[in-house]
């Protein structure tokens, strides 16, 4: 390790990164209510003496863009978190002994609070970057409230996104080269006329949209079988699973409709028109009432990516984790959508993930490791300087 990552790393904070990661969790921010803890983030970002810009095209869900260190025509790296959280209540925050307890402790307000301690360090020790360095943060990721619009109009905006970027949720000790898309499909079943008794029903014979729900679900399983029979290398199976299945209110009355939702997870080589035929051959397959109509939606997160072992940022990764943890990060696959398909997909650059090590996120219970936040604020570090350079 050189002589100046080393003295950058020593100036890393455990106390402010704890204090900051909860001062972050104590402010609700609840997917589509985010004002105060994005103003409050932008203070914190602003106090450094960085240019920051709030963007309210989605009033009660604003987003930053905070840039240090610009040099025309220099590279541009990108570090990228979200500051909503989902819906579910939490006991109020806490610290025990070395863990922070509260809802988006891991989800990912530790990550946001690791990007301000990674640049506050840039700042104060007087780096100047080889390129430039931008700091967003968006809400509306969260779904099904929100859809990564945020993150979406700012990859259409050019000039926030670039060259490469670093997500700071996610994987810890391995680094995502490809992740799995995501499709929460819903399919409703109907008839119409009334609700009807069972005797009545049948005599005459009215369908059942129970049953044609159940031979959808069957084909549906009997997809997800078939595709466990090929592997992709770092992602395993794309598969199909089956959330919710409802349908009727009592032991003998025939409905007027059924539903089923669930999701399809599938490899890079995906683009929406072949999920949205795969969904509807399936679909189709089934033989159906003439009495019935099927109608069915999609919607999803994000696409499948393949950034591949050898982009800059993502060996940019691997040698500052090599130089801050001491040993070497194993490639991987992603299972689950996050802000790195969307960035990859539809922003068209290079990106990496890297979180604080939380493996709680949604769970009754968040909290995450303050130990880990400070470990990923070093990687943080040496991974700008590896991917961006110094000025000398």
């Amino acid at each position: 390790m050189n002589e100046l990552l080393s003295g950058l790393l020593d100036r890393v904070s455990r106390d402010r990164l704890r204090d900051l990661t909860m001062a972050l969790v104590r402010i609700p921010s609840k997917t589509g209510d985010a004002v105060e803890v994005s103003e409050f983030y932008a203070e914190q970002v602003r106090a450094l003496g960085l240019s920051v810009e709030i963007l309210r095209d989605y009033p009660s869900s604003p987003s930053t863009v905070a840039r240090y260190n610009q040099v025309a025509g220099g590279k541009t790296l990108t570090l990228d978190g979200h500051l909503d959280t989902i819906h579910a209540d939490h006991v109020p925050p806490y610290i025990e002994g070395n863990r922070i307890y509260g809802r988006g402790a891991g989800d990912m307000k530790s990550g946001v609070a690791a990007m301000v301690e990674a640049t506050r360090v840039l700042v104060e020790s007087g780096v100047e970057l080889g390129g430039n360095l931008v700091l967003f943060t968006h809400t509306l990721h969260e779904a099904p409230v929100g859809r990564m619009e945020a993150l979406r109009d700012a990859l259409a905006r050019g000039d926030i996104f670039r060259d490469a970027a670093l997500v700071a949720e996610g994987a810890f000790d391995t680094v995502h080269v490809a992740g799995k898309g995501q499709a929460i499909f819903d399919i409703e079943i109907t008839r119409e006329g009334e609700t009807l008794h069972e005797n009545v029903a049948r005599p005459k014979g009215v369908p059942n949209p129970i049953d044609q729900a159940v031979r959808i679900a069957a084909a549906i399983l009997d997809r997800d079988r078939a595709l466990s029979n090929f592997r992709h290398p770092l992602l395993g199976s794309e598969t199909f699973f089956l959330g919710q299945i409802h349908g009727g209110d009592f032991f003998n009355r025939l409905p007027t409709r059924a539903y089923i939702n669930g999701i399809h997870r599938y490899w890079p080589d995906k683009d929406w028109n072949d999920v949205d035929r795969r969904l509807e051959q399936l679909i189709n397959s089934v033989p159906c009432h003439p009495d019935l109509q099927v109608r069915w939606t999609r919607s999803g997160n994000g696409l499948g990516f393949d950034v591949g072992e050898d982009a800059e940022i993502v060996r940019a990764l691997r040698k500052g984790y090599q130089q801050v943890v001491g040993r070497e990060l194993p490639i991987g696959g992603s299972l689950s959508v996050s802000d790195v398909n969307v960035i990859a997909r539809e922003g068209g650059i290079p990106v990496v993930a890297h979180g604080t090590g939380s493996t709680t996120a949604h769970a009754d219970l968040e909290w995450v490791e303050i130990d880990h936040i400070v470990r990923s604020t070093k990687v943080f570090i040496a991974t700008i300087l590896n991917y961006l350079g110094v000025r000398h």
